[in-house]
C-alpha cells in the first residue's frame, strides 16, 4: 500500500506560512498536523505507584503532573526532569479515581476523590521540610457527603474556591472551600450539607425517547473552559448532558430526592441511541480546550467528537429520526430517479488543482483494488476518508458517490464495532447523489442485516 499524503497539507508550506499568517493559527495547526500525530511514541515511563493508576492531570503550565492510583497515594510529577516530586499518603480507604490541582493555588492545592466516597484537599506545602518517607498529610478539607464512590472532579480554570464531584450516587456536588472545610459521613443523623447541584438519582434513560427512571451512576464530569458556567456530564446510559448552571435550582441537601432539571442538549451517536444496549455507558466525557466540541468516551464502543455550537456538518436529531436513519425509504419521494453523471473531466471541478484531483483518482483506485483483494482494508479506508475527509468539496458527485460506496464495502468487510452503523449513513449520503444507485441500496441493505444480527 502506498503511502497517503496528509490531508492537512505539507508541513514544509504551513512553516512557510508563518511569515503570512498570524502565528497562533499556525502553532494550532502545527501541534496537531498528522505528520507529527503519527510519529508520537513513549519517551519514558516514570515509576512511582504501586498499583494502578486510575487518573492523571496537568496542572495549568504543564510544568507539573498529578496523579491517583489503587495504592491510595497521590503522585506529583516533575516534566522537566521526570522524576517525583512528592508522593502524598492520602488516607484514602479506597481505590483513588480521580484528581486534580486547584486552580491559581500555586500549585500547592491537590484534590482527590476514591472509592470510599470522599473528596480530600491536600495543601502540598505540608511536605516542605520533611524526610522523604514522611508523606501522610492531614486533609485540610474533607467532604464524606457522596454515599457511593467518586469517579470525577472538575475545576473551574481560575477559581481556587470550588471543586465539583461526580458520583455513582447519582449526585453531582458543589464543595465551595470558603463555606465549609468538612460534611459528615453520608446517613449520619446530623448531616445536613447542601451541596447537591444535579440530582439525577432518577435520571437515566435507555433510549432518547423514553422518560428517566433509574439512577444516572455519573462516571465524568467537565466544565468549560471558556464558558465556566456550562457543564457536561456523563454516566451509566449512552447520553452526555450539557447544563447551563445559570439556570440550575439552588443547591439542595441530599435528603430530597430532586427530579432531574432539564439539560441543554444530550450528546449521543445516533446509533447508540436505541433501546437495548444496557450494558453501554460513558467513561468519560470533556470539552476541547476552546469549549467548542466535546469528547465522548464509551465503555466497549467507540470514541466520539461532537460540536457544541451545531456547526457546520453537526447531525442534530429527535427520537423519530432513529428508526428513520435505519430504513430504506425513497430520498426522493414522488420523483424520478436518475443517475448522477459527471458533467466535469475525470469527474473533478474543473477550477480544482489537478495534481490533488489525480491523487484523489489513484486514492479510489488503491481503496476499490483492496476491496477486490481483501487485503489492507484498514489502510483501504484510510484512503477513502482522504478524499472524503479532506477533498469532499473538490470533487464531482459521481467519484464522490464511487468512493462512499466503496468504504461502506469495506467498512462492512472490517466489522469493527460501530462499522455498520458508519456504513450505513455512507450509503444513506451515496443514495442521496444517486437515489437508483444498485452499490448504495445493496450495501445498506448489508448493514442493515450486520446491524440487526
Amino acid at each position: 500500500m502506498e503511502n497517503l499524503s496528509f490531508h492537512d497539507g505539507n508541513i514544509f508550506n504551513l512553516l512557510h506560512s508563518r511569515s503570512t499568517e498570524p502565528s497562533h493559527d499556525v502553532d494550532q495547526r502545527m501541534q496537531l498536523h498528522s505528520s507529527l500525530v503519527r510519529r508520537l511514541s513513549q519517551e519514558q515511563e516514570l515509576e512511582g505507584h504501586q498499583g494502578c493508576v486510575n487518573a492523571i492531570s496537568w496542572n495549568s503550565t504543564g510544568s507539573l503532573l498529578v496523579s491517583g492510583s489503587d495504592d491510595l497515594r497521590v503522585n506529583i510529577w516533575d516534566y522537566n526532569s521526570r522524576k517525583l516530586v512528592h508522593s502524598v499518603e492520602t488516607g484514602h480507604t479506597a481505590n483513588i479515581f480521580c484528581t486534580k490541582f486547584v486552580p491559581e493555588t500555586s500549585d500547592e492545592l491537590v484534590v482527590s476523590g476514591a472509592g470510599d466516597a470522599e473528596v480530600r484537599l491536600f495543601n502540598l506545602a505540608g511536605l516542605r521540610g520533611r524526610a522523604d518517607d514522611d508523606n501522610a498529610l492531614t486533609p485540610s478539607a474533607m467532604y464524606q457527603c457522596h454515599t457511593r464512590r467518586v469517579k470525577k472532579l472538575a475545576v473551574e480554570p481560575g477559581n481556587p474556591n470550588v471543586v465539583w464531584s461526580a458520583s455513582e450516587d447519582g449526585t453531582l456536588r458543589q464543595h465551595d472551600f470558603r463555606e465549609s472545610t468538612s460534611c459528615p459521613p453520608a446517613g449520619s443523623a446530623h448531616q445536613d450539607c447542601r451541596s447537591v447541584l444535579l440530582d439525577l438519582r432518577s435520571g437515566a434513560k435507555r433510549a432518547l425517547a423514553d422518560p428517566p427512571k433509574q439512577t444516572l451512576s455519573l462516571k465524568s464530569c467537565d466544565i468549560s473552559a471558556t464558558r465556566p458556567h456550562l457543564l457536561l456530564v456523563g454516566g451509566s446510559d449512552a447520553f452526555a448532558r450539557l447544563y447551563d448552571r445559570r439556570m440550575l435550582p439552588p443547591l439542595t441537601s441530599c435528603r430530597k430526592r430532586m427530579p432531574p432539571p432539564p439539560c441543554v442538549n444530550y450528546f449521543c451517536p445516533m446509533h447508540l441511541s436505541e433501546r437495548g444496549r444496557t450494558n453501554l455507558h460513558l467513561t468519560h466525557v470533556t470539552f476541547s480546550p476552546n469549549g467548542e466540541e466535546v469528547l465522548l468516551s464509551y465503555s466497549g464502543e467507540h470514541v466520539y467528537l461532537m460540536n457544541v455550537n451545531n456547526g457546520v456538518g453537526t447531525m442534530q436529531y429527535t427520537p423519530g429520526d432513529v428508526a428513520n436513519f435505519f430504513s430504506l425509504s425513497n430520498i426522493l419521494p414522488d420523483v424520478e430517479s436518475t443517475p448522477q453523471v459527471s458533467t466535469t473531466q475525470n469527474g473533478f471541478h474543473r477550477n480544482s488543482n489537478a495534481a490533488m484531483l489525480k491523487k484523489c483518482t489513484e486514492l479510489v483506485e488503491i481503496a476499490k483494488s483492496s476491496l477486490e483483494e481483501g487485503t489492507d482494508i484498514f489502510y483501504a479506508i484510510e484512503a477513502a476518508n482522504e478524499v472524503l475527509d479532506a477533498h469532499s468539496n473538490d470533487i464531482e458527485s459521481a467519484l464522490r458517490h464511487e468512493c462512499l460506496c466503496t468504504r461502506a464495502a469495506l467498512l462492512l468487510k472490517r466489522k469493527w464495532k460501530n462499522d455498520a452503523h458508519m456504513a450505513a449513513r455512507d450509503c444513506q449520503n451515496a443514495r442521496r447523489i444517486d437515489a437508483s444507485s444498485f452499490k448504495a441500496h445493496y450495501y445498506m441493505s448489508e448493514a442493515l442485516q450486520q446491524v440487526n444480527s
